[in-house]
């Protein structure tokens, strides 16, 4: 069996005047940065314009590294320079229609937190940081997350950092995607703290778990359900951000322990092959998102 990592799903924000034409370009012909004594690129970098993918590998290199050598004639073992010596090469696909990201963890030497870094500072540094701006925002697994944020007796603290979403939305969230429209709005920040002992007033638990629970009725009845319930917008944030759309934190006690949940701390993944065929990991990760937007309900 291939040897396999560890895969997260993210969602790609665009902001400033970055277009996903921006995003290809930035892609297929690569800048390459240099970060202490590392450099950082793409390569086999492949657009596939029938499916609308991308894929390619995010590469660790050293401009001038050493590697160890033998030396037979004098039975000694010595090193010697070479240039652009790989560290370690990310691969990802980037499912367009969705702005879908699969990538992986690579321990100690390219892990998923350094890939959302240099992925988004390399697509901005294509453009040299003017009026761009890209963020790698994690696709949460809303059953882990609900499991988790049950357990809180009394929430204290919910904060939120959302996105415009394009080109999805979903019917939990949808009256904050079109107040955001209204201001245009390029990103929002909410920070909602208990005054009391008593915590807040949110029902958000019971809202994420309608959304996977309601399996009785037909799915226009859901969507329905779902388009008629008042949200309010401390928890329409955490909804949208579990979606891929931005990151939020519930902070509350749960047996008189305080606890703090995160929706980056429950990102969605999965394994996959280390060395994959692109077109495999496209239709893997497509399906994935095709059973996310289904089950969430979210449109074009």
């Amino acid at each position: 069996m291939p040897k396999q990592y560890r895969y997260y799903l993210g969602r790609i924000t665009k902001g400033g005047s970055l277009t996903s034409n921006d995003l290809i370009e930035a892609i297929m012909k690569p800048v390459i940065i240099r970060k202490k004594e590392y450099s950082y690129t793409f390569t086999n970098m492949y657009y596939d314009q029938k499916n609308n993918y991308l894929f390619g590998k995010l590469v660790k290199f050293m401009p001038i590294g050493e590697v160890e050598t033998i030396e037979p004639n004098e039975h000694k073992e010595s090193t010697m320079l070479i240039q652009h010596k790989k560290e370690s090469s990310s691969p990802f696909v980037v499912v367009l229609d969705y702005m879908g990201i699969a990538y992986p963890h690579i321990w100690n030497t390219l892990q998923k937190e350094q890939f959302e870094k240099y992925f988004c500072e390399l697509i901005c540094e294509k453009y040299d940081n003017l009026l761009v701006s890209c963020k790698i925002e994690p696709i949460v697994d809303l059953r882990t997350f609900i499991e988790r944020v049950s357990t809180i007796d009394i929430v204290q603290r919910i904060s939120a950092n959302v996105v415009p979403p394009n080109p999805l939305f979903g019917p939990a969230w949808k009256e904050l995607k079109d107040y955001m429209e209204k201001r245009e709005s390029g990103e929002l920040s909410i920070s909602e703290k208990s005054k009391s002992t008593n915590g807040l007033r949110t029902k958000l638990v019971s809202f994420m778990k309608s959304i996977l629970e309601m399996k009785n009725a037909s799915d226009e009845e859901k969507i329905k359900l779902l388009e008629n319930e008042k949200y309010d917008i401390s928890d329409a944030a955490t909804l949208m951000a579990a979606d891929g759309y931005g990151r939020a934190k519930i902070e509350g006690l749960s047996n008189n322990e305080q606890i703090v949940i995160k929706t980056k701390d429950n990102q969605k993944s999965f394994l996959f092959d280390k060395d994959p065929d692109r077109e495999e990991l496209f239709n893997f990760v497509k399906e994935e998102l095709v059973t996310i937007n289904s089950e969430r309900y979210l449109e074009h």
